[in-house]
């Protein structure tokens, strides 16, 4: 008789323990998180914010409404650009503006083109303009390098006079000692005589 009784405890011991399981059980599914927002979520009762703005991109930088726009302006328009790393996102366009031997008029084309971008930069006060001014090698390097100056001066008066606000411009010149291409042939030269644009955006 006392080994039918042994098993018989040992049978309502598990029973019970077994009813204690699926009630926490339970419990445990009403503090479960209930969607993939709760799962991804530490804190499971504070869904998480998405923010358009202050997000920090890849390179470092923090991506605000200004560079979202200008996103947009460059896709739409089909500009070409690279994303440079640093604290700010600066945005060094691809397309360049080109002279002829030294010279420092624009073109008519290169005219229109500063005037679908001033249009832009008009109505953003979140983005800073450095204007880059280089030259060939032909002609005395101290010419160059003034010639330099005067390309990236004609570009940001251009901009100026369409209403791109002059405090957001900067001027350099580095005369013919940045080549973006070889100064040995009449296709590099005219290459190297030319304005490039870098875009800054500002921190919101």
């Amino acid at each position: 008789m006392k080994f039918l009784v042994f098993p018989l405890v040992l049978f309502l011991v598990g029973c019970s323990s077994m009813q204690n399981d699926r009630m926490n059980s339970n419990k445990l599914l009403d503090a479960a998180p209930k969607g993939e927002t709760e799962v991804r979520n530490p804190d499971w009762s504070v869904p998480p914010s998405n923010a358009n703005s202050g997000v920090r991109g890849p390179l470092g930088q923090v991506r605000t409404s200004s560079y979202q726009a200008l996103q947009q302006f460059l896709l739409h328009n089909r500009i070409d650009y690279e994303v440079l790393p640093g604290s700010h996102v600066m945005v060094r366009l691809k397309d360049s503006i080109q002279f002829e031997t030294g010279s420092a008029q624009l073109s008519q084309a290169s005219y229109y083109w500063l005037s679908v971008m001033s249009g832009f930069l008009s109505q953003q006060r979140g983005i800073d303009v450095v204007i880059d001014g280089h030259t060939d090698t032909v002609g005395q390097s101290m010419f160059n390098d003034s010639l330099s100056v005067r390309r990236a001066d004609m570009v940001k008066n251009t901009l100026v006079k369409n209403n791109v606000s002059e405090g957001s411009i900067y001027t350099r010149g580095y005369g013919e000692y940045i080549p973006a291409c070889s100064n040995r042939t009449t296709a590099g030269r005219a290459c190297n005589r030319r304005v490039e644009l870098l875009l800054i955006v500002l921190n919101d």
